[in-house]
Formats: C-alpha cells, sequence, structure tokens
C-alpha cells in the first residue's frame, strides 16, 4: 500500500504557509505526503510513490488506469523505464519543471509519449531538434524512426547528410537500423567520400551481427548489410585503399571485385549495381590549399613540445578546414614528429568540437612540408576567426617566411593574423607569427 502522511503543523506556520502551489506539490511529492500509489519501476523496480489524482489530472492513461472501469491496484510495475527518469517525469506532472540532457531526453521523449504528455513530448522533441551534433544525430534519427516523428526524422537526416564524416564516424551509426543506414547510405547530397562510407558499414555490420547473436564472420556480416553494400560507391574509392582495407573484408564476391576492377581499366563498362558517379555533395567541393609562407629561412626552427606555433585565419566564404601542413626537418636525413593539434574560438576561447588531431610521421630528408588532416574536416563560417593551434615535439623543422596577410585563390580569401593566447595551450612559439614560423599551409573544401 502507498503511504499516507501529512504534518503536525497547523496554522500560519504550517509547511503549505509560505508555497506557491507547485511548491507544495513538489514537497507532497518529494516527502511522500499523503501518497496513495507506488510505481516500481526500472530493472530492479525500485518503489516511487505519487498520487492517483494529481498524475491523472495531466495524463489521460493515468486517468484510465486509476478511474477507469478497468482501475488498477495501488501498485504498478513500469519495468522498462529506469527510476531516476521516471522520478524526472513525475517531477515535471507536478510542477512543469524539467531539466534534461542527452542522457536523459530519449528515456523522458519515451514515457511521454507512452503515458500522453503531449506538452512534455514536444520539450524532449524540441531539445533533440536544437541540439542536434555529427555524434548523436544517427541516435536522434533512429529514435525518430521508432516513435515516427516525421519531421525530427527528416531534420536528423538532413544533418546527417550535411555532416557526413562525423556522423558516419559516431558511435550513433551503429545503432541505425537497417532502414534508416540505407536512407543515408543511397543519399545522393551525403557529403563525405566513400572511404568513410564504407567503414561505417563494415562497423555498422559488425554490431549487427553481435545484436542478432552471430558469429562475426565474412558470411554473416555480408547477410546482415544485405542492400545497403550496393550503395557504398566502391569505384570511386582510391585502388590502393581497395586493395588493402576492402578485399581483406571479404564483403565483396570475386565477380563484384572483378567488376569493380573492370570498370577501372574501362570506365565505359557496366558496374551495375554499385554507382561510378560522385554523390553531389562531394562535386561542389574543391580542395584549395592556401601557402601563407612563400620562403624559407635559413636556419632551423624549435619544435619542442614545451611551446606551440599557432596562426589566427578567416576565410570569405563558407569552407570547411580539411587540414593543415608543417615544415619538414631542418638538418637530417629523416626525423620523427609528433604533432597535436586544435582550433579554438578567438571570442571565447573554447576549442571547437571535432578539432583535435595528433599525428605521428616520420619525415624523410628532403621533405619540405607534410600533410595532418583532421577526423573530419570543420565547417568554417565566413569572416570568423579561428586560433589554429599546434604542438610538435621533434628535431629542429625548416621554417618560413612572408609578407602576405592575406592570400588569394580565385574568389577565395583568406587572412591571417597573429594567434591569440589562449588557456589550453602552452606559451607560444618565439617564431609564432604572421610573417614567420611553421604552419605554411591551410587546406580547403570549397
Amino acid at each position: 500500500m502507498a503511504t499516507c502522511k501529512s504534518s503536525s503543523r497547523t496554522g500560519l506556520d504550517s509547511w503549505q504557509s509560505r508555497k506557491s502551489l507547485s511548491e507544495c506539490l513538489r514537497h507532497s511529492l518529494e516527502n511522500k505526503m499523503f501518497t496513495d500509489v507506488t510505481f516500481k519501476v526500472g530493472r530492479e523496480q525500485k518503489c516511487v510513490q505519487a498520487h492517483r489524482l494529481i498524475v491523472s489530472i495531466r495524463s489521460g492513461v493515468f486517468e484510465a488506469m486509476f478511474y477507469g472501469p478497468l482501475a488498477e491496484q495501488d501498485e504498478v510495475v513500469i519495468p522498462e523505464v529506469e527510476h531516476d527518469i521516471f522520478e524526472q517525469f513525475l517531477r515535471y506532472l507536478y510542477t512543469d519543471d524539467v531539466t534534461m540532457d542527452g542522457a536523459s531526453v530519449m528515456g523522458l521523449l519515451y514515457v511521454s509519449k507512452k503515458y500522453d504528455v503531449k506538452t512534455l513530448e514536444q520539450k524532449c522533441l524540441a531539445y533533440l531538434s536544437s541540439s542536434m551534433t555529427p555524434d548523436n544525430a544517427c541516435v536522434i534519427l533512429e529514435q525518430a524512426h521508432v516513435f515516427d516523428e516525421q519531421e525530427l526524422k527528416e531534420k536528423a537526416l538532413s544533418f546527417i547528410l550535411e555532416n557526413g564524416y562525423g556522423a558516419l564516424k559516431s558511435s550513433g551509426v551503429t545503432d541505425l537500423c537497417h532502414e534508416c543506414l540505407v536512407k543515408i547510405i543511397q543519399a545522393e547530397e551525403l557529403e563525405v567520400d566513400e572511404q568513410a562510407v564504407f567503414e561505417a558499414v563494415v562497423a555498422w555490420s559488425e554490431s549487427a551481427c553481435r545484436k542478432q547473436n552471430k558469429d562475426v564472420t565474412d558470411e554473416n556480416r555480408r547477410q546482415v548489410i544485405g542492400e545497403v553494400i550496393k550503395h557504398v560507391r566502391f569505384p570511386l574509392l582510391d585502388q590502393k585503399y581497395f586493395a588493402k582495407n576492402v578485399v581483406p573484408t571479404n564483403l565483396l564476391t570475386d565477380a563484384e571485385k572483378v567488376k569493380i576492377l573492370t570498370h577501372w581499366i574501362c570506365p565505359n563498362e557496366n558496374v551495375s549495381p554499385f554507382n561510378a558517379n560522385k554523390r553531389t555533395g562531394i562535386i561542389r567541393q574543391e580542395k584549395i590549399i592556401i601557402q601563407r609562407l612563400a620562403g624559407l629561412c635559413g636556419f632551423g626552427c624549435s619544435c619542442s613540445s614545451g611551446a606551440d606555433h599557432g596562426i589566427m585565419f578567416s576565410v570569405n566564404q563558407n569552407a570547411s578546414l580539411q587540414g593543415f601542413q608543417l615544415y619538414g626537418p631542418y638538418d637530417r636525413p629523416t626525423a620523427h614528429y609528433d604533432a597535436r593539434a586544435f582550433i579554438t574560438d578567438p571570442t571565447t576561447d573554447d576549442v571547437i568540437e571535432g578539432s583535435s588531431v595528433t599525428k605521428s610521421v616520420s619525415v624523410a630528408a628532403g621533405t619540405t612540408t607534410y600533410d595532418v588532416e583532421f577526423p573530419r574536416p570543420l565547417k568554417l563560417s565566413k569572416d570568423k576567426k579561428y586560433n589554429l593551434l599546434v604542438n610538435i615535439n621533434g628535431p629542429k623543422s625548416l621554417y618560413g617566411k612572408s609578407d602576405r596577410s592575406t592570400v588569394q585563390d580565385g574568389s577565395f580569401v583568406c587572412s591571417f593574423f597573429n594567434c591569440q593566447k589562449s588557456k589550453h595551450s602552452n606559451k607560444l612559439n618565439r617564431y609564432t607569427d604572421v610573417d614567420e614560423g611553421q604552419i605554411p599551409g591551410l587546406m580547403f573544401l570549397v
């Protein structure tokens, strides 16, 4: 039986006297006062006490449950809703107050739909719509599909297509159902290269085998992938990557491999069911390398991990930053460098999400520069300034000089400024400014 407990205090100094209605309701819920129903929630069936009348006023499902012809008894078991989620849900029913985050919003959306609390449901949907990132977009798409929320589903799909690199490299891609995976992989507008598409399909296939209690074998992975495989545009892959990374997975039959190989040799040969055309999201992206430093200096630049190299830059149109270049060794036949980098927003000094990269590289003599790419291209806003900070650990490197603070390639213009200090970095290397230093080039997709 649920408990009934009241205060022994009366009059002006009672607990009710200085509280609003919502405060009184919260107090009665938190202190289990006058409760008459117990919910057993979660796998552990923890007890949560509440008031039939209050929850029934907020939910027609509860009204039917407690006051309808088939009214339930004093205990209600809800094993699929975790204890903390149900407590947040009750708090909303009593006070209209809810604090949700990425960890709780899906649970709150489920329970609000289960008990037909439209106001909370809309809050959850609004939160998901406004807090979409490359890391959670696949999860949101799948949940929108499960709950048949068409508007949110379309928005999540559009977001994924525009942020293909981050979305397909996120852990959430393995949460997708087969139908949602197909919608993404087959889309012409997907802004991503086929290597990322293939790797996402491999990760998804391994997860799908485990979910279906199947051994992760080549045969089972191909079986669970099904029609998804034909939407990977294998003819667009680099041939060395295909040989080293695709062939060993055995996801393609021998006949399919021969068909792709034949197409590379004779491009007019039919490669069906595979598509050999670039996706429209990739066609409009042109790679541009902006060289900010025009000439080399005659002596080496220190590459100590105790100091950072950096440059501030802005571009005159929306673009993506694919990576940057660093100088090779100054006076050694070969050299090994460990480079760590990230980008900050100079106005807030916050590190921009997805901008952290670490690269270890052995550079041969005569190599003037080497490339460092971010895990995915970073979207840049027109005329906004960005700080690129790079920590390089290794022997002395070459470094350059130039008097150019603006570099133009066609209609694309990149402007450079002295790097701004950041709380996230060490002191700046003395060679770091607009006129000289490391970071000779930036690689953009426009």
